[in-house]
């Protein structure tokens, strides 16, 4: 049983205007000075800014009063078709479908695909009960054609349920033509790393498993900062477990690093991983295997940024388009065929986060390894 309610942009302006009050859930409508529109909603705990039309992305997420996205220059988003370049900041973007990653010499894509600044259509907030309790939701159709080429419809959607400090998300895909659909997804999350913080994570601690990435960044670092990050990525290529405590001072990050996680999961077919924070309460994401079978982990400190995305669901990595057709990391879906991606991400508290420490320590057993 549920109610939806369709949004229009008409509905939006710069006054935050309610559009639901069911206790606990309430839903709230804005636009951002830039033009952008927005949408907060809530179960209490948990409170949301989505942006409907671009995107879908999640510009901020808070938890208990507290701010979880990371830090960069953009205190509000750009109205922009280059999301990564002009309006970075937020906390989940999705990424995909066509293409995502870095693109090669080879790829001719935007960074990260067409879903970063995907302009969505029948968006709406919905009002529901299921077999897990009350939820309040937010979603959206974006439709993608190209001519005799590729025909897609992706269809995201955020749920809070009653009581809970977890984000559910679901991404439906609908392959509208008769020929196979070869698509990549990433779901960018991008929480603020707290100092002393601990990861835990259901990936072995060896290079089999984790493959941590150097890259040249050309002119964007001074000779020293570039001497920097290369003697830091050189260790940890070494011994990718040390950066399981994150130390502002010892490791670099700056611009940015990347580490390709290759994730073991339960026996639901589930991956999970933390950051632990010194209160003991952690920040957690996890994701269904069966289509997201990697989690991409990229940091990124500067004096301007500060991001720990220790957990980014993904279907293969972040090296682009011509890469995964070589490497066959492209997920094919047969002609008018559907697919569904499922993570989930939010708040652990002291108790929660022992007991999910205690699954990812028997995930790691059963592969021989130790968290």
């Amino acid at each position: 049983m549920a109610a939806r309610f369709s949004l229009r942009p008409v509905m939006f302006d710069e006054t935050k205007r309610p559009l639901l009050n069911d206790s606990p859930f309430t839903a709230n409508v804005f636009k951002y000075e830039s033009g952008v529109e927005a949408i907060e909603f809530s179960n209490g705990p948990v409170v949301c800014i989505v942006l409907p039309y671009q995107g879908q992305q999640v510009w901020r997420l808070f938890i208990d009063g507290e701010n979880m996205t990371m830090k960069s220059m953009y205190e509000s988003p750009e109205s922009t078709d280059d999301v990564f370049n002009f309006s970075y900041g937020g906390f989940l973007i999705h990424c995909g479908l066509t293409a995502m990653g870095n693109p090669s010499e080879e790829d001719d894509h935007p960074m990260h695909g067409e879903l970063p600044h995907a302009k969505y259509r029948n968006v709406y907030v919905e009002v529901g009960e299921d077999g897990k309790g009350r939820y309040v939701s937010i979603g959206g159709d974006y439709i993608y054609k190209l001519s005799i080429d590729t025909g897609y419809v992706f269809s995201p959607e955020l749920r809070l349920y009653e009581g809970s400090r977890l984000v559910e998300v679901s991404g439906h895909i609908k392959n509208l033509r008769a020929s196979t659909f070869n698509y990549m997804y990433m779901a960018h999350i991008n929480w603020l790393p707290i100092n002393g913080s601990r990861l835990v994570y259901s990936t072995p601690k060896d290079n089999q498993h984790i493959e941590v990435c150097r890259e040249d960044f050309g002119d964007i670092l001074d000779g020293e900062e570039a001497k920097r990050l290369d003697a830091y990525t050189s260790r940890l290529q070494k011994n990718p477990s040390l950066a399981d405590v994150i130390d502002f001072e010892t490791q670099c990050y700056n611009p940015e690093l990347c580490s390709i996680m290759h994730y073991r999961s339960d026996e639901k077919g589930w991956a999970h991983s933390m950051q632990i924070r010194p209160d003991q309460t952690s920040c957690y994401v996890g994701f269904d295997t069966s289509i997201l079978c990697n989690g991409l982990r990229w940091f990124s400190w500067t004096e301007d940024e500060r991001s720990c995305g220790f957990a980014l669901p993904n279907t293969g990595n972040q090296r682009g388009r011509a890469y995964a057709i070589k490497n066959g990391l492209m997920k094919k879906l047969p002609g008018y065929g559907e697919a569904l991606l499922r993570y989930r991400f939010g708040k652990l508290g002291p108790m929660e986060t022992v007991e999910m420490e205690n699954r990812i320590n028997s995930i790691l057993k059963n592969c021989g390894q130790k968290s």
